[in-house]
This record gives C-alpha cells, sequence and structure tokens, in this order.
C-alpha cells in the first residue's frame, strides 16, 4: 500500500476541492497569489531562504542525525529548492496533493516527529513573510493579502504532509499487528500440530476430544472414533530405513485426510498411529469413514524415494457414551483396533457392546477379507 498517493488517501477530485475549501482559498489565491508569491517573494531569494530554512533545520535537535542516514546536506537543500519553487504553484491539482503527501510519508519513514516538521513549517512561515518585499508592505491590503496567502498555503501542505504521516504510522502498526498476529498463528500452528504429517498432534488431538466430548454429552448427538495403525510398518523403516519411512507416513496421511470427511478432527497419535474423531456420528456412518480410509490408503503402491510400497492399514472404531472420558473411549477403540490386527489386518472392527454391562468386546463388525 502506498500511504502517500491521493487515492490511498480518498483524494479524489471532490475531496481535493473541499479542502481547498474547508483552507478558506478563493478565485484570486488559485487564480493570482501563487504565481504572486513566487514572483515576489520565493525566486528571487530563493538561495537566502533555502540558506536560512536549512540552518533553522540544523537547530532542531537530532534533526541532523536522522537525516544524515538518509541523506546528504546537498541532496536535502535541492530538495527543499524544488518544494518553494512549487509552494502555492497549481495547488488544487492533484500532484499538488501527491507531493505533498509524500513528504509526509518520507518524514514518517526517516522518523523525523511531527513536532519538528511544525517548527520547521513555522520558521518556513516567518521567513516567507520577512521576505516579503518593501513595496507590498507599503499596500497594506496587498501585504495582508499575501500573509494571508502565506498562512493558508502553508496550513494546507500541513494538513496534507501530517494526514500521510499519520497514515504512514497507521499503516505500520497495522502491518506490525498483521505480522504479530501471523508470528501467533505460525506458533500456534507448531503447537499444535504434527511436524511430519501436518495433522493434528497428539496433545491437541486429546484437547479437540475432551471439548467435543463436552459438547456430544450436552447435545446428545453421537460422537465416534476411529484408531487406525499402519500394518507391519516397522518393517518399512527397517528395510528402508527411517527417511522413506518418514515419507511413507507423510503420504498415507494424506490419504486418510482425503478420504474423511471435512468436518473429520485427525491426528497423529504416535508412531504410525491415528486418531479420528467423527462429530455427529455413529457407530455405523464412522465404519463407512473408517472403510473409506482404508480403501484410500492401499489403493495404490505408495512411490517412496527409491521405493514402491503397498501399504494397509487397521482400524478400530468406539462410539462414546454417556460415561466415557478421553481416556475410556479411546481404549474402546484401540480395543477394536487390536481385534482388527488380530484378525488379520487391513480391516475395519467396531465394537460391540455387550448387555451385561455395556463393555466392549472385542469383536469385528465389519472385515475386508
Amino acid at each position: 500500500m502506498n500511504v502517500s498517493s491521493c487515492e490511498s488517501l480518498g483524494f479524489d477530485a471532490a475531496a481535493l476541492a473541499a479542502r481547498i475549501r474547508l483552507l478558506g482559498f478563493n478565485e484570486q489565491n488559485l487564480r493570482h497569489d501563487g504565481e504572486a508569491l513566487q514572483r515576489l517573494v520565493i525566486r528571487p531569494n530563493t538561495e537566502s531562504l533555502l540558506q536560512n530554512f536549512y540552518a533553522s533545520l540544523l537547530a532542531i535537535d537530532g534533526f541532523s542525525d536522522k537525516v544524515a542516514k538518509y541523506s546528504s546536506s546537498s541532496r536535502i537543500i535541492n530538495t527543499q529548492r524544488r518544494y518553494l519553487l512549487s509552494l502555492g504553484v497549481n495547488f488544487d491539482s492533484e500532484e499538488y496533493f501527491r507531493e505533498r503527501l509524500a513528504i509526509g510519508s518520507a518524514h514518517h519513514r526517516i522518523g523525523i516527529p511531527q513536532s519538528q516538521y511544525l517548527s520547521a513549517c513555522q520558521r518556513l512561515q516567518s521567513l516567507l513573510i520577512q521576505h516579503i518585499p518593501q513595496e507590498i508592505w507599503r499596500d497594506r491590503a496587498a501585504c495582508e493579502a499575501m500573509i494571508q496567502f502565506v498562512l493558508k498555503i502553508t496550513a494546507l501542505d500541513m494538513s496534507l504532509v501530517i494526514e500521510s504521516y499519520c497514515a504512514s504510522r497507521t499503516f505500520g502498526l497495522e502491518r506490525l499487528l498483521i505480522d504479530e498476529r501471523g508470528e501467533r498463528e505460525r506458533l500456534h500452528h507448531l503447537a499444535v500440530t504434527d511436524w511430519l504429517t501436518d495433522l493434528h498432534n497428539h496433545s491437541y488431538s486429546r484437547h479437540i476430544l475432551a471439548d467435543v466430548l463436552e459438547q456430544s454429552r450436552m447435545e446428545g448427538s453421537p460422537l465416534s472414533v476411529i484408531m487406525a495403525d499402519l500394518d507391519n510398518f516397522k518393517q518399512v523403516n527397517d528395510s528402508y530405513g527411517h527417511l522413506v519411512g518418514d515419507e511413507v507416513l507423510h503420504i498415507a496421511a494424506a490419504r486418510m485426510a482425503s478420504a474423511a470427511r471435512s468436518h473429520d478432527e485427525i491426528g497423529r497419535y504416535g508412531g504410525e498411529e491415528f486418531l479420528f474423531i467423527l462429530k455427529n456420528t455413529d457407530i455405523t456412518e464412522g465404519a463407512e469413514v473408517a472403510e473409506r480410509v482404508r480403501l484410500r490408503v492401499n489403493s495404490d503402491a505408495i512411490s517412496a524415494r527409491h521405493a514402491e510400497l503397498q501399504l494397509t492399514i487397521s482400524l478400530g472404531i468406539a462410539q462414546a457414551r454417556e460415561s466415557d472420558n478421553v481416556d475410556s473411549l479411546i481404549d474402546r477403540a484401540d480395543a477394536a483396533l487390536y481385534a482388527a490386527k488380530l484378525a488379520g489386518r487391513d480391516r475395519v472392527c467396531a465394537e460391540v457392546p455387550t448387555r451385561s454391562n455395556g463393555e466392549a468386546a472385542r469383536t469385528a463388525s465389519a472385515t475386508t477379507d
């Protein structure tokens, strides 16, 4: 964003005209007074004005140190010369406004406080009035008109510079807030995300499950969880090394996420084990989700570095009960997963509650042989 542009600060043609009216300029000012200021005051005395004005700037505490970091004295004087020779010339134009707005942005960038800028403007006003020629001073009406124009045109410039200065500062603060917000989000992402799979990590998965479990209990809505484990994954690390194993895990996790629903929460629970949290889902619908995940994981061979691997996955499902906490619900899903492993792997198993005590029996409810 260019905060020194007319458009960025809302200075369209109507706003330019409104600012001119606000400061009390009239047709005489627009047609003649700017030209008269240049012809009678500024151009005949340019070097004297520059010399005295620059000396007054150097007298401001800290001014020279700030400016010296960005520019030489000759360049500063040349910049001031261009400013003086444009003062009051076509001051109702977009170009004039844009140049003054750019001054405010530059002052903010350099680090010159507004108080120093206002002090310099007051000094410039005094210098311009002091250089009004004697023949104008002898004409009371003409002298009054010239002084009023000097005060008005410097007030216009000050209003634009300060407006741009404040906008630059505000924009800088907004950028800082955005950067800080982005950094907080980045740190939060690192804190809750598994570095390898880009899924939720173990602790955050349990945190989500605790919240969802409470919400499910309050709303009376079903909640199911899936514990999933890649089959014989240790052989991958042993045969091909951990770099291949890491890449296989990353690809497998992406396949799981693509097979799950958009509102399902998935986390890497540990090693090659994963936890799915299925809100508003009973165990029957959860089994359908699990089967899609199983089919997606082993649909094609995974290419990782120099290896081509065909993976399978086992999954166990449990539905939350009124008495469940995070550990008890995960334990029952883990028991169903264990049943899937015992039944031959590469399958989906769901707990089957007994009628006597409601405990889960490790019984396969869905197989894929």
